[in-house]
């Protein structure tokens, strides 16, 4: 697993980003993949997971709020902070770049046999369990 897995997750980077919106940055996409999977987060949240200082990273929110690719919101209770989150054509954008990778991921898993792409989705729902953020130790089968 420590062999394949880097290499499967360079290719899926790989790709992610060459089918990326045009004109959108690699930290930028790293950005609204981090939307996505956390919607509502702070700024600072964001800076943390991409790695940038505040400021840095201020500026590429300013950006992807110009671009119509992120909302920006103070809270009603709680006017310092701010809650970032994608916006309807952020979504469809993701979404279309994550189509295309899925399309190119599958292709390039064309040249296994039925039965052993069948293996392999079945592997992956097996690791999905296995590493599930939600799932207690002892859900996961560990003893």
């Amino acid at each position: 697993m420590m062999e394949v897995v880097p290499r499967v997750m360079q290719r899926i980077r790989m790709e992610m980003r060459s089918h990326r919106t045009p004109g959108l940055s690699v930290p930028e996409l790293r950005t609204l993949i981090y939307l996505y999977r956390n919607e509502g987060v702070s700024l600072s949240e964001v800076a943390e997971h991409i790695g940038f200082k505040l400021p840095s990273m201020s500026k590429t929110i300013d950006a992807l709020v110009h671009r119509k690719l992120v909302i920006r919101r103070a809270l009603a209770h709680d006017r310092r902070y701010i809650s970032l989150r994608l916006s309807a054509h952020g979504l469809a954008e993701l979404r279309r770049t994550r189509r295309i990778t899925e399309a190119r991921l599958t292709e390039a898993l064309s040249i296994l046999l039925p039965e052993q792409q069948a293996r392999v989705v079945e592997a992956l729902k097996m690791l999905g369990q296995v590493f599930a953020p939600e799932a207690a130790p002892a859900d996961k089968g560990v003893r």
